[in-house]
């Protein structure tokens, strides 16, 4: 953990650091509610706010970091939606763009553009789900494939969207990932629908939605994590300092 304190700063107390948790986290529920009201640009806000969550660098902490050493407990596992529990069957033998963290969604009507719309996942009720030690969830497993090149896991998208694509800056070049994305350059999936009169119609990926879905997902197992797994810890944690 990165420790080189500037010399004119002090150190946050243990309730000021868990009231400025409570902050970002309400900061980050705000994001997807803007994206959840469907305004997918809001992507980048939660990838963000994620950043500053959980990737940690040698030049700064993340909060999560932070956290659990002033806390003095170990990171919890971190909850996953993953719909495969490992890496993707058939990673770089695919031509088109897939994710285990979002779903598709077709209405098959005359009047509805042929289109596939990009879903995040969200939690089910009464639905198990698995957990993952958080150094294999945040970076060990790639869950965003495009084409059979590129692959990207949940550090890379957040800090793809974050650092690049309008979360916290906006580079005069774009990475070759966003772009084909973007500019629907990759291969999208597509499915075929029989129509009454007999002939077919194509239902098409909406893949440059893909990157703000997936951090809409990691976003869901984030705010997950912290509400059920770290805050209660950290309430322990002040409550027996007050008794001592």
């Amino acid at each position: 953990m990165h420790n080189d304190k500037k010399a004119y700063q002090v150190d946050r107390t243990p309730t000021e650091l868990l009231s400025d948790l409570l902050v970002q986290l309400k900061f980050l529920r705000q994001e997807c509610l803007h994206y959840d009201a469907g305004d997918w640009s809001y992507g980048a806000q939660i990838a963000t706010k994620l950043r500053l969550l959980l990737h940690q660098t040698k030049y700064s902490d993340s909060l999560l970091a932070q956290i659990t050493k002033r806390f003095a407990f170990s990171c919890p596992d971190f909850l996953s939606l993953s719909t495969v529990r490992g890496e993707l069957p058939n990673k770089g033998r695919t031509d088109f763009v897939r994710s285990p963290l979002i779903q598709y969604q077709m209405i098959h009507q005359p009047e509805v553009p042929p289109v596939l719309t990009v879903q995040p996942l969200s939690l089910e009720s009464g639905k198990r789900y698995t957990r993952r030690a958080f150094k294999t969830w945040w970076n060990g497993i790639d869950i965003l494939l495009i084409d059979r090149q590129h692959f990207l896991n949940r550090k890379g998208v957040v800090c793809l969207l974050a650092n690049q694509e309008g979360g916290a800056h906006v580079q005069p070049g774009m990475d070759e990932k966003a772009a084909l994305l973007r500019r629907r350059a990759a291969n999208s999936l597509q499915i075929a629908a029989p129509l009454p009169d007999g002939q077919t119609r194509i239902y098409t990926a909406e893949i440059d939605q893909v990157l703000a879905a997936v951090v809409r997902t990691i976003a869901a197992e984030t705010l997950y994590t912290f509400e059920h797994a770290i805050l209660p810890r950290c309430q322990i944690a002040l409550s027996a300092d007050e008794k001592d």
